[in-house]
């Protein structure tokens, strides 16, 4: 049975894996093409990461919500407009989870694209005379 996770541990996750990931992509060199194999893996990892800042997206909207039904408990100094701001953060979350739902469509289309693909033999790399 999984562990269930709170917000803040979410958050540290998410902190975590940016990290890393912003590590990585720094350190990746573009003038040194990768295989297929390291493509289609990446194109997976893509994928599952997609859907799964889909699901987060979905939960935190769940999280807000919960805020919108009870906003007795939040204030908003700047202007007071607590339920407008909440109702705002709602909407940039449905904005956001309809951008997430488009970019896992195309990592899924960007895999399923990569994995038709085949290294060619050494052979095809000779001149034809």
């Amino acid at each position: 049975m999984g562990t269930r996770r709170g917000p803040a541990s979410i958050a540290a996750t998410l902190a975590t894996a940016a990290d890393e990931l912003r590590l990585a992509v720094r350190a990746s060199d573009p003038a040194e093409a990768s295989g297929l194999a390291q493509l289609r893996d990446t194109g997976w990892q893509l994928t599952r990461l997609t859907g799964e800042l889909t699901d987060l997206v979905a939960l935190l909207a769940e999280h807000t919500g919960h805020h919108i039904q009870h906003p007795q408990g939040i204030i908003c100094p700047a202007d007071g407009a607590t339920t407008e701001h909440l109702a705002r953060a709602c909407r940039e979350l449905a904005a956001l989870r309809h951008a997430l739902d488009t970019a896992h469509t195309a990592s899924r289309d960007y895999y399923t694209a990569i994995s038709l693909l085949s290294p060619a033999g050494p052979d095809s790399l000779r001149p034809s005379p």
